[in-house]
């Protein structure tokens, strides 16, 4: 298959995005090289400003290359992502910090024509977002770059309280699979990258007291009627903290409370929500329990009952904003999660979930090792064990390396 010439735009775009990323680099190893040729007596001097941004610039480079299959053709695929992520989090006064995170991403790949790219063009800000960040550089046959700010925001702390504006992580939810109470940021356990979530722009004042707390949100959007606000109460009961939240997301309105503490020595949470959706109104329950049996050895289970369930499974992987809003194609959901430490470098990780009422299941094993202070290896599959109008009906399975360094 032929690869697109870039139009007149995109080659502007590119260059740009050239330039951008030799600043970033220039900004990176600049310190290192100065810090080099200080003089002896440099210790004693104040920071410079390479100093300062040295202290200041921190993130990652990933390489995360997939291999798979479409859903579309049943032909096989392969995805290679590369993505440098600076962030920028300086101290501007005493109680006023910044923090911007910038992401540049390249993906060469092999599945243009697919669903399944699909669903990774419609992850752009611009749907997702009140505040578009993301600029699409190329978008060819076998490459799509982009860059676009993850999180953008500044904090202000009182003596008992904070002030939070921009583009940032609202996760109220305490479950690690799916989470109930968590409207803004919803994650999907069976994304490659479940802890990319992407940022919520609003802004939000948390106050802290001993024993009672409380957080107000407000989120605008382009579209008055989609604009969000919230609420959440929380109190501490002895080991659990109790939280009440009530708040209307986009076109939702929700009222539930939730637990995290502990039972004797296992960890204990739950959370609880009654949404009304236009005329359509549903609970949805998550419990769950975690426990260390030795130092190396750690499992949780999570339960997910989910009154929003539709059973479109072909709408649903189709439609990201429709999955992150639904969360699952059937209602009853059993979660696993299990981690052993092999040795102080080399880890071993399980996940899996199961549904209940359609019989199907997605597994997940991993094995972690950290090969430098600064870099990670990981090596992983998802599995699926189908069945017809299942919840992990016409998913195909995915193998995939993670190399992961951070400066």
């Amino acid at each position: 298959m032929k690869t697109k010439a870039p139009s007149p735009k995109h080659g502007f775009l590119l260059s740009f995005s050239k330039i951008s990323g030799l600043v970033c680099l220039f900004l990176l190893f600049a310190p290192l090289s100065a810090r080099a040729q200080a003089p002896s007596d440099a210790v004693t001097a104040s920071p410079s400003l390479w100093q300062r941004l040295q202290e200041d610039i921190g993130g990652y480079y990933k390489i995360l290359p997939t291999f798979s299959r479409t859903r579309d053709t049943d032909e096989a695929y392969y995805a290679a992502l590369q993505r440098l992520r600076l962030e920028y989090s300086p101290q501007l006064t005493e109680r006023l910090a910044l923090n911007i995170v910038y992401d540049h991403e390249l993906l060469l790949h092999d599945f243009k024509n697919s669903s399944d790219f699909s669903l990774i063009e419609q992850r752009n800000q611009k749907n997702l977002a009140f505040w578009d960040a993301d600029m699409v550089i190329s978008n060819t046959d076998h490459v799509y770059e982009r860059q676009l700010l993850y999180r953008a925001y500044l904090k202000y702390e009182f003596e008992n309280s904070r002030l939070v504006a921009g583009k940032q992580l609202i996760d109220w939810g305490r479950m690690r699979f799916y989470s109930p109470t968590d409207l803004f940021n919803q994650p999907l356990p069976s994304n490659i990258e479940p802890e990319e979530r992407v940022g919520f722009d609003a802004f939000y004042y948390e106050y802290f007291g001993e024993v009672w707390g409380w957080s107000l949100l407000y989120g605008p959007q382009r579209d008055s009627t989609k604009t969000s606000f919230g609420a959440r109460l929380n109190r501490k009961l002895g080991t659990y903290d109790t939280f009440l939240i009530v708040a209307k997301h986009e076109k939702e309105k929700v009222a539930g409370f939730g637990w995290d503490g502990y039972f004797g020595d296992a960890g204990f949470r739950g959370e609880f929500t009654y949404t009304k959706d236009g005329k359509r109104t549903y609970p949805r329950i998550a419990v769950g329990c975690d426990y260390s049996f030795t130092r190396k050895l750690y499992a949780l289970v999570e339960y997910f009952f989910n009154g929003a369930a539709q059973q479109d499974i072909t709408e649903f992987l189709s439609n990201l904003k429709l999955s992150q809003k639904l969360l699952s194609v059937r209602k009853q959901l059993l979660s696993f999660l299990a981690t052993y430490e092999i040795t102080p470098l080399f880890r071993a990780r399980f996940s899996a979930i199961y549904d209940i009422e359609g019989k199907s299941a997605f597994l997940n094993p991993e094995l972690r090792y950290n090969v430098l202070r600064n870099m990670d290896v990981s090596c992983g599959a998802q599995l699926f064990a189908e069945s017809a109008n299942s919840e992990f009906d016409d998913y195909r399975n995915l193998y995939y390396v993670e190399l992961k360094y951070y400066f």
